[in-house]
Formats: structure tokens, C-alpha cells, sequence
């Protein structure tokens, strides 16, 4: 091996560790909501979440937040509220809806009830909770386009199939990471609601 080469792939394997712990820090700074594994269907884990507090507000399908959605949910959590108050970011962020309307939210400090958060100065952005409860979550592959949403929409009804599990309402799509970080690096779940039959 050519002493090129082996910088040059030292230098790639250098590259990738980087990269790998980037992402790694960028999680770690943020807190997300507590969970207990329930069960594990293959792929997906059924997951017992407690009441989640959201600030929400309207976004289009795949806009990931060009639309405004996120520069709105970002001022509320920036002093944007009747407070005035600058509130943690945490993760994931959550798509939820079907079809071309969506919202998007982000989860308020886990354990901060309801009545605690402060009100939106804009009135686009909705304070909102999500019950307590049983989710199916997948993790996703092939970034935050549709079609990956889509496989992963039907991957979970498959393995529920059978399963004693059944699903409730619309999925939700949890996204973790900031849009910069390489799609096959990205943490993205399908996150949704079950009942035990």
C-alpha cells in the first residue's frame, strides 16, 4: 500500500468519525421525553410515552419547516411568549397530521405541565398535549422524503399485523437531528399510537 493511500484512508476513516461523533453531540445536547419498552416486534418497539406538551402550529407536507413552521415554533422558544421566557430546545421534533395538512411540534421541557408553559405571542402556534400512552416506533431509513415515510408506514402495519397490537389514528413522524446531518446518519422514527386488543 502507497503511503498515499494510507493517509488517504486514515484521513477518510478520520472524516467519518467526525461526522459520526457530530451527530452524537448534537442528540446529546437536547432532552427527549422518557419511555418505557413495552415489547419489540422485530424492528418496531412498542413504547409507553407520558403526557408530551407540544407547541404547534400549521406546516405543509416535506416543507421541513421552509414554510415558516419552524421559524415560528424556534421565536416562541426564543422569548416569543407571554412570558418572555428563552425555553430549552429538546427533540424529536414531530410531524403529525395526514395528507398535505400537517402541524409541526415541538415537545416542551419534559415534566413541565400544561398550565406551567407560557402562552404563544403569535397566533399561528397552538400549546397542545399529547395523552399518555402506548406507541408503535420504528426507526426510519432513506432520510425524511415520503416514500421512506411511506415503507415505514407499512412495515409497522405489517408487523402488527398479527400482533394483539392495533393502531389508532394517524402516524407521526419524530425527527431528531437538524436538516444538515447526512441522511443515512439522521435518527427519524415513525412514532404511533396502539391499543392491545
Amino acid at each position: 500500500m502507497s503511503e498515499l493511500t494510507r493517509w488517504s484512508l486514515l484521513g477518510g476513516a478520520f472524516l467519518v468519525g467526525l461526522i459520526f461523533a457530530g451527530c452524537s453531540l448534537t442528540r446529546a445536547g437536547y432532552e427527549s421525553p422518557k419511555y418505557a419498552l413495552k415489547a419489540k416486534l422485530g424492528r418496531v418497539e412498542i413504547r409507553e410515552y407520558p403526557d408530551l406538551v407540544l407547541a404547534e402550529t400549521p406546516s405543509r407536507h416535506a416543507s421541513e419547516g421552509r414554510d415558516g413552521s419552524f421559524v415560528r415554533l424556534f421565536r416562541y422558544i426564543s422569548k416569543g411568549n407571554s412570558g418572555g421566557q428563552a425555553l430549552p430546545m429538546t427533540t424529536p421534533v414531530f410531524y403529525r397530521g395526514a395528507g398535505e395538512t400537517q402541524s409541526m411540534a415541538f415537545v416542551m421541557k419534559p415534566g413541565v405541565p400544561m398550565e406551567k408553559v407560557p402562552a404563544p405571542l403569535d397566533g399561528a402556534v397552538r400549546i397542545n398535549k399529547r395523552e399518555a400512552g402506548s406507541f408503535a416506533v420504528m426507526r426510519m431509513r432513506g432520510g425524511r422524503v415520503r416514500q421512506a415515510q411511506q415503507e415505514a408506514v407499512e412495515a409497522v402495519r405489517g408487523a402488527l399485523k398479527d400482533s394483539g397490537w392495533r393502531l389508532e389514528g394517524d402516524p407521526e413522524f419524530a425527527f431528531y437531528d437538524p436538516p444538515w446531518i447526512p441522511s443515512f446518519l439522521e435518527k427519524n422514527e415513525l412514532v404511533w399510537r396502539v391499543s392491545h386488543r
